[in-house]
């Protein structure tokens, strides 16, 4: 049943939209308030503290001193929200045509080959690298009696739990927990809420999950593709964009509900404040968090290292939703439960630069993936849990033929690998590749001279995926609010999983058809619990 407009719909001829943070949900609310609730590009202002827009999703480089994709978009795939999204925005090059309609273009062009990925997990044997079978769990029944009782559970039941709490160790032996964890970048520390969530969404496609189809993709990095052109259509309809202006406060009137933001206090990067007077009827889009704050990035002969303060850093850039969060008891949640285990949350990622076949040529030949099929191939028995990703060349738009760009990710840092006797994020780029060239069984004389490898360590990747209670997540509309919003990874969307693009996507459609007081509503998220029940049964 359609959603009647809501009583409180606001005139987009005058309305002030006033966007706090510049990654891909403040990008999709400014898109969305343009297309659906028909607001003039002139009377949207996206604040930004970075010189430029993008978030997280920023990538960089060339060929010659090394391509750096700072995080792939994990999981691989797109839904429906993106999609919807991706509908709005031009395609450069292609006139009156989205970049949506380009990709499904793509897919069901004449003579278009859609190659299946053959291998998803493999491991170092004596014979060489081997193909670990994945379509067979082989979980026994305790473990499968596990994971029933989660899926069936009220959230509310295991939430402040972590997902370790509710398995044995052998359970984090098993190949299904394998292919659970490097495809959602989830640890046994994490919320058993959060794995609750994906087993509820995705237990039914996981055996398909790793296919990667043209739908699930773009001509070049997220960035490059979709990034870049939000950018260059929204400035084109007057967006105004003000970068290296940093958001120190929203100033809320009255003291109790229902909540109206009235100022916004800013600091510019010569230090000089100024504030926003905000309207009832205007608009205030808020961030929170920040998964790549704190994040360094290396070289190839060296690790990523910073004198800066890590808790300081992440302070700073978490201040908004620090200082905002004790405004309220529980509405406007708590952000401490997200930066305050940086152990659990950090990841390492590494992009490789190649200027010589080999590498890809043994690669496809162990894994029988052609490049661009598979989401990722993941190194059983790793020791710092390394998986792989080789996507469709060239990734990016300015990478000359015969130079070929692949990505990883390692997510247990501390141990010595099996071939480099270090942790992970004490090396540089060279020894991160060494150790994977001793899992591909390559000789490293042969690749390191045309190769570079640059690290980057992300102190709060996964913070979304820590355990937490019921109420450290905000609602998007938070209750009692009059013309606020929240987005992005650490706001509550029910049933749906975080640590997506999908997700910041999805928060800015509600934020925006609940401020405008529009009808539309985002697509419910699919879930079939019955169904995957019976599966684990079989």
């Amino acid at each position: 049943m359609p959603h009647k407009e809501s009583s409180n719909r606001r005139d987009p001829g005058n309305v002030q939209a006033w966007l706090i943070g510049g990654g891909i949900a403040s990008l999709a609310a400014a898109v969305h308030l343009i297309n659906d609730a028909k607001v003039p590009g002139k009377n949207i202002h996206l604040l930004d503290e970075h010189r430029r827009a993008g978030g997280a999703m920023q990538s960089s480089g060339d060929a010659e001193n090394g391509y750096v994709l700072r995080t792939a978009c994990l999981p691989y795939f797109h839904d429906i929200c993106v999609q919807d999204l991706l509908s709005y925005v031009p395609s450069p090059g292609n006139n009156g045509r989205s970049i949506m309609d380009v990709v499904r273009d793509s897919e069901s062009g004449e003579g278009v080959k859609k190659p299946i990925a053959s291998t998803r997990l493999v491991e170092q044997r004596s014979e060489g690298l081997e193909k670990v079978d994945d379509k067979q769990f082989h979980l026994g029944i305790k473990h499968r009696w596990d994971l029933i009782k989660l899926m069936v559970e009220g959230e509310k039941a295991v939430a402040g739990k972590a997902i370790k709490d509710l398995f044995d160790e052998s359970f984090f032996d098993s190949k299904f927990w394998t292919l659970w964890s490097t495809t959602f970048a989830l640890r046994p520390e994490h919320g058993a809420v959060e794995f609750q969530r994906h087993l509820r969404k995705y237990l039914e496609k996981i055996k398909d999950i790793n296919n990667v189809s043209a739908l699930d993709r773009t001509q070049y990095t997220l960035y490059d593709s979709v990034i870049l052109p939000m950018i260059a259509y929204l400035e084109k309809e007057g967006v105004d964009f003000r970068f290296n202006a940093k958001v120190t406060d929203l100033v809320m009137y009255p003291e109790g509900d229902p909540t109206t933001i009235s100022e916004i206090k800013l600091v510019h990067d010569d230090n000089s404040p100024s504030l926003v007077t905000i309207d009832p009827m205007d608009i205030v889009i808020v961030t929170l968090g920040s998964v790549s704050s704190g994040s360094v990035v290396g070289s190839n002969h060296a690790p990523p290292t910073s004198e800066a303060s890590l808790e300081d850093t992440i302070m700073e850039d978490w201040s908004l939703w620090n200082k905002v969060s004790t405004f309220a008891t529980r509405k406007f949640g708590d952000p401490v439960p997200f930066r305050s285990h940086i152990k659990e949350s950090t990841v390492e990622t590494f992009t490789i630069t190649l200027k010589d076949p080999l590498f890809l040529d043994t690669y496809e030949k162990w894994t029988h993936n052609q490049p661009g099929s598979a989401a990722l191939v993941s190194f059983v028995h790793s020791n710092w849990n390394l998986s792989l990703s080789v996507p469709c060349q060239p990734l990016f738009a300015n990478q000359p033929a015969g130079v070929h760009v692949v990505w990883g990710y390692g997510m247990d840092l501390e141990k010595p690998g099996n071939f480099v006797n270090k942790p992970m994020r004490e090396c540089s780029g060279e020894e991160i590749l060494i150790e994977l060239l001793g899992h591909l069984g390559l000789d490293q004389e042969r690749v390191l001279p045309y190769a570079n490898t640059i690290p980057c360590i992300f102190p709060m990747a996964t913070a979304s995926l820590l355990k937490r209670a019921h109420f450290d997540r905000p609602e998007v509309i938070p209750h009692n609010t009059t013309n606020m919003a929240f987005v992005g990874q650490f706001v509550e969307i029910p049933h749906d999983t975080t640590f997506s693009m999908e997700y910041s996507v999805r928060s800015a459609q509600m934020a925006v058809y609940n401020l405008m007081g529009l009808s539309k509503r985002p697509p419910p998220v699919r879930t079939n619990v019955l169904l995957e029940v019976f599966g684990l049964l079989a």
